[in-house]
C-alpha cells in the first residue's frame, strides 16, 4: 500500500520503530491558576494523528505569547479566562476531528475498506479538495 502511493518501497525487516495508540481525549479542568497556565498536552490530550495534538500545543503558545509579553509589561496577573475558553474549545474540536480521522483510518473488511477509498479518492479530485486539506490540516484552529 505504501509502495503504490508514495513510489517507495519499505522494508519491514528493518523497521526499528513500532508503537500503536487508541483514540483518546482528556482535557484539563482548568487551564490557568495564577501565574501557570497549561498548553498542549497539558491543557488538552487528543489522538496522535495528522499530528493534529501537536499543532494545537504550538497554536495554544502562539496565543499564549502576547499575552505573556503584556503581562511582564503591565504586571497583569493570570489566569485569561478568554484564552482559556478559545483554546479549549479548539481542543474539543481538534478532538473531535482527530476521532473522525482515527475512525477513517480503522481496520474495516475488505468490502468496506475498498468503498471507503474509492469514496476517499473520488472526494479528494473534486474542487473542494484544498479546503479539505485545510481542514485536516487544522487552518481552523
Amino acid at each position: 500500500m505504501v509502495r503504490g502511493r508514495t513510489g517507495v518501497a519499505p522494508d519491514p525487516t528493518t523497521c526499528s520503530m513500532l508503537s500503536a495508540f487508541r483514540v483518546r481525549r482528556r482535557t484539563a479542568e482548568r487551564v490557568g491558576v495564577g501565574r501557570v497556565v497549561l498548553v498542549g498536552d497539558a491543557a488538552h490530550e487528543i489522538s496522535p494523528i495528522g499530528g493534529q495534538g501537536m499543532n494545537l500545543g504550538w497554536l495554544d503558545a502562539a496565543e499564549l505569547g502576547p499575552l505573556l509579553a503584556d503581562a511582564v509589561r503591565t504586571g497583569e496577573a493570570g489566569p485569561w479566562p478568554s484564552y482559556a475558553r478559545r483554546r479549549q474549545a479548539a481542543a474539543r474540536r481538534a478532538g473531535r476531528q482527530a476521532e473522525a480521522n482515527m475512525a477513517l483510518g480503522r481496520a474495516v473488511p475488505d468490502a468496506v475498506g475498498i468503498g471507503r477509498e474509492a469514496l476517499l479518492r473520488s472526494v479528494l479530485t473534486l474542487p473542494t479538495s484544498g479546503a479539505l486539506a485545510r481542514l485536516y490540516a487544522m487552518a481552523w484552529a
